[in-house]
């Protein structure tokens, strides 16, 4: 019992976890509100949708139409979208105020699409010349067995009935690609208009409140083909984020199938409205804000009791009960014979005081996330001890749980951070030696032992891959190595398993909703 004094002690001489200043992604009761926010891979517009939601424009596997998007010269040229995805004549393709985007997967890209065309073909002249002063489409006689190059020469001489449109038409950076060819020109009295193949040129002859007089303008045609109705309602029908979905199914998705102990496990919340709680096993969890709908990360011990794990989510007044079953892992087992100069760290009293006060760290969550991007492992070496090791250590059979990676180092090699976050603790312990913990927000901590030497101080902030600490053998270890933790929400999780995973996405996150945790069984070891 000397030892366990020893680290009583020691610990309340060590300075407690600096709480964490203000959290990078801000507190919110409901995430995306205002004009627009950013999604995975894009971004959701509201400016078109009424009052009634937006659009989202997003690069994914089927189609990059938010790198075209600012490719092309975003809001400026493009406009706002006014329609989700669909399918137009054999192409997905996204409608846009000043131009449809058709996706090509020949090229890997998008072409803008022959939106009037289109429109004449769909038999819409009637309508567009009536309400919308466009000129009808027009065959020329002239274009009848002549090459390419020959038609467009036809239709570019067009434009020599009015210089400042013909102006304004090669003004236009890559102006075939953006326009198409000129197709006919139209005298409307106050206006006259040249139509295109995928736009309108209109040039006003008196002051109206969006030109002056001989100024000349381009009419939106993606607003004018949805207008006339080219386009499916339900494409053209705007989402709110913040609309909870009816179907409980439809709610709350489990990233994974079947989870096994030491996994952590993303939920996603399809709301975006306020008032959203989750639970997991009676135990609240911090909520972030991501893509329009609010996200959880939860963490399994490697000694988790398996079966049904309940999981509950409540937006309002609105209850889901879940239940999530969590698999067995089948984890290698091991025997390690303890230095009779450490054979006094073996004394289950110190080990339990020490795990307590570990406890008291990772079992806070101190703000939302502060990492960007992947998280990286901090050594490419050889493992020599992996997470969730069954271990009998000798002499007295003592059992123990490895909780973390053990990586084969030399002593003084840099041990890097594997993202951002701030020093939580920094100090010795009498199991653990030497001890660097990182909070990375949200309730994600790693931590590193048996260090030879600190590179950081309390409560300093940290960027991926700098160095926190050199490589070396203190506390209860057998020789240098790299051995590395991380906790989600209480639990020490597999930390591989969250390097290969899709949870640094949250970095990005809007706002968070933090939750206290409350007191877990943290795993012996």
């Amino acid at each position: 019992m000397a030892a366990a004094l020893i680290l009583a002690l020691a610990l309340a001489a060590l300075p407690l976890p600096l709480a964490a200043e203000v959290p990078e992604v801000p507190f919110g009761a409901a995430c995306g509100f205002g004009a627009d926010f950013p999604i995975s891979g894009g971004h959701f517009f509201t400016q078109t949708g009424s009052g009634d939601g937006g659009y989202p424009v997003r690069d994914d596997d089927a189609a990059k139409f938010w790198t075209a998007f600012q490719e092309l010269g975003g809001i400026q040229v493009v406009g706002y979208p006014v329609s989700h995805r669909f399918v137009l004549h054999g192409f997905l393709v996204q409608a846009f105020q000043k131009m449809v985007l058709q996706w090509d997967p020949s090229k890997n890209g998008v072409n803008v699409a022959n939106t009037m065309d289109v429109m004449n073909r769909e038999g819409h002249d009637d309508w567009l010349e009536s309400f919308r002063q466009v000129p009808r489409h027009a065959i020329l006689p002239e274009d009848a067995g002549v090459p390419f190059s020959q038609i467009m020469e036809n239709h570019l001489a067009l434009l020599d009935v009015n210089p400042a449109i013909r102006d304004a038409y090669f003004a236009v950076p890559s102006w075939l690609t953006r326009l198409g060819l000129p197709i006919a020109y139209g005298d409307f009295g106050a206006m006259v208009a040249m139509r295109t193949q995928r736009a309108v040129l209109q040039q006003w002859l008196v002051d109206v409140p969006w030109a002056r007089a001989g100024q000349v303008v381009f009419a939106n045609s993606g607003d004018l083909a949805k207008e006339a109705g080219l386009f499916p309602v339900a494409a053209t029908t705007p989402f709110d984020p913040h609309v909870v979905p009816p179907a409980d199914a439809d709610l709350v998705i489990v990233d994974a199938e079947m989870p096994q102990q030491g996994d952590a496990i993303g939920v996603r919340v399809q709301t975006a409205a306020g008032g959203v709680t989750l639970r997991w096993n009676g135990q609240p969890a911090p909520l972030v804000c991501r893509d329009g709908a609010w996200h959880a990360v939860l963490g399994t011990a490697s000694t988790a009791t398996t079966g049904p794990q309940a999981l509950q989510v409540s937006v309002g007044e609105r209850m889901v009960d879940i239940s999530v079953e969590l698999a067995e892992r089948d984890f290698p087992s091991a025997e390690f014979h303890i230095p009779a100069s450490h054979e006094d760290l073996l004394d289950d009293a110190v080990a339990q005081e020490e795990r307590e006060f570990v406890a008291t760290i990772v079992q806070r969550v101190n703000g939302g996330p502060l990492w960007t991007g992947p998280f990286q492992s901090p050594s490419s070496g050889r493992v020599t001890s992996p997470y969730g090791e069954r271990r009998t250590l000798q002499p007295g059979s003592y059992m123990s749980v490895h909780e973390g990676v053990d990586y084969a180092a030399p002593t003084g090699a840099p041990i890097p951070a594997p993202n951002r976050g701030r020093v939580a603790f920094v100090g010795p312990l009498t199991i653990r030696g030497n001890t660097v913990i990182l909070d990375h927000g949200f309730g994600v901590f790693t931590l590193f032992y048996h260090l030879h030497d600190f590179s950081v101080l309390q409560g300093q902030v940290v960027e991926r891959g700098a160095t926190v600490g050199l490589v070396g053998s203190t506390g209860r270890s057998t020789g240098p190595h790299i051995h590395w933790e991380m906790y989600v929400a209480g639990a020490a999780v597999d930390p591989v398993g969250w390097v290969e995973g899709p949870f640094y996405m949250l970095g990005d996150g809007e706002s968070f909703v933090p939750a206290q945790l409350g007191e877990s069984d943290p795993a012996a070891g």
